[in-house]
């Protein structure tokens, strides 16, 4: 039961990140801040996270999502941990490198953040666009 709340609490909360990136801003600089720098590094290491968690708990639950060298991820908690957080880098910044796999359940669930990770610059560029215009209305 625990770790369906807590899988149902990671993807909210990186849902909530997201969706803020397409609530309404008040922008009244004209010029992208190092506070929008700053939300933007925020939104994605909370998505990073969120989606290095998600893979740590079906690890931990023995749900084999992530092979590393043709094998089962193996070792500590700490190893399983940096080895997922750094598989949810390789996939949301990258193509990866190939030594670690997504096998399974974990094949659609890194689809899905690699297809955030792509859009999200260009929603980001979208949005500062939009709100820049319609401060010069």
């Amino acid at each position: 039961m625990g770790f369906y709340i807590l899988v149902s609490a990671i993807v909210f909360c990186m849902f909530m990140s997201i969706r803020a990136l397409f609530a309404p801003s008040d922008m009244t600089n004209q010029k992208i801040s190092l506070n929008d720098l700053l939300w933007l590094a925020f939104l994605y290491g909370t998505i990073c996270v969120g989606f290095g968690a998600l893979y740590l708990l079906f690890e931990l639950k023995n749900i084999i999502v992530i092979l590393e060298n043709g094998h089962n991820l193996q070792g500590s908690f700490f190893y399983k941990l940096e080895s997922s957080l750094y598989f949810s880098g390789m996939t949301m910044f990258s193509v990866g490198y190939g030594d670690l796999v997504p096998v399974g359940l974990g094949r659609p669930i890194s689809a899905i953040q690699a297809f955030i990770g792509y859009t999200l610059p260009a929603a980001f560029v979208v949005r500062t666009v939009i709100d820049y215009e319609h401060v010069q209305k």
